[in-house]
């Protein structure tokens, strides 16, 4: 054995305890920050926002398209996107998508969605008097009325009710149903939006917080929403007769969106206004292929259903 090979072997030998510890320092690094991220994001969300950001970087192409020069859209915040059967989206336009913008009556969307899921469509819901001191008269509801769950989705969805939004967080508690609320849009992927009422009412005070969103989060929530039959099916109705639970017929609902059976196409779509807020309007429409949808969406337009209609013309 030469004089340089023993010299080689006792280096490697005196420097095998240090890459262990180096193994181990570096497994023990990698156990703290794993436990870290899995103590600021339960397991089941830390999962979801990888694969929703994973998604979101692969799926979502922008078009180049030629928007005329004379166009104008005077709303805040737009965009118009296709997705498809596969989930991928195309933007046809945008402006100012990630711009965290009130929301409005937009809201009941999420309030819908969390209802939908967490309670069985023919439960039993008696209407207090807290919820019809409520803002606003949509929906007619009288204390102490009972309907199903089934029936308020459609009042909020349809009349866009204060009353029927309060009265299905009533039944497990507002606050627990807000922590609901933003739980799912973490799940999500709703990283620019955030629910601190119902049903998107102005706060009493200015200086409060106000629900909040951007055009992009809300295409996310209403691809969500695609898969939720219950919530698509409200959403195409332009009037619906409503019923008490004792079968007592109570008033047709009238739909708040004037654009449905008025235009070609349309699926379904949610209205809003409030002072702050402004116009809001988004509207789900048939793609350009089977199982594709076009979702458009207007936020603080002083003339929504006209700007909508522009919104239509230049992307269809």
């Amino acid at each position: 054995m030469s004089r340089n090979f023993k010299i080689f072997l006792v280096v490697v030998l005196l420097s095998l305890p240090f890459w262990w510890m180096m193994n181990i320092l570096e497994k023990n690094l990698e156990d703290f920050f794993y436990s870290w991220e899995m103590e600021k994001n339960p397991p089941s969300i830390f999962i979801s926002q990888i694969a929703q950001n994973y998604i979101i970087k692969a799926s979502v192409s922008v078009v180049e398209s030629k928007i005329p020069e004379d166009f104008e859209i005077t709303a805040e915040s737009a965009i118009s996107v296709e997705i498809d059967q596969a989930g991928n989206e195309r933007v046809l336009f945008s402006k100012e998508e990630i711009k965290k913008m009130p929301m409005a009556s937009i809201t009941k969307l999420m309030t819908a969605l969390i209802a939908s899921e967490f309670y069985y469509p023919s439960l039993k819901v008696q209407i207090s008097k807290v919820a019809v001191g409520q803002e606003e008269e949509y929906g007619r509801l009288k204390v102490g009325e009972i309907l199903t769950v089934e029936n308020l989705l459609h009042v909020i969805l349809i009349e866009s009710s204060n009353d029927a939004a309060f009265a299905l967080g009533e039944i497990i508690g507002i606050e627990g149903f807000l922590d609901l609320m933003n739980l799912k849009a973490r799940d999500m992927g709703l990283e620019n939006s955030k629910f601190f009422n119902l049903t998107g009412l102005d706060p009493e005070n200015s200086n409060q917080p106000i629900n909040y969103s951007t055009v992009r989060d809300l295409v996310k929530l209403t691809g969500y929403l695609l898969k939720n039959p219950l919530i698509l099916e409200i959403l195409s109705k332009k009037e619906y007769e409503l019923y008490l639970e004792n079968g007592v017929f109570h008033h047709t609902l009238q739909n708040t969106n004037e654009l449905l059976g008025e235009i070609p196409g349309i699926v379904g779509g949610k209205t809003g206004f409030t002072e702050r807020a402004g116009g809001c309007l988004l509207l789900i429409m048939e793609g350009s292929g089977p199982g594709n949808y076009l979702v458009n969406i207007v936020l603080n337009s002083s003339r929504k259903f006209e700007e909508m209609r522009k919104l239509i013309e230049l992307t269809r």
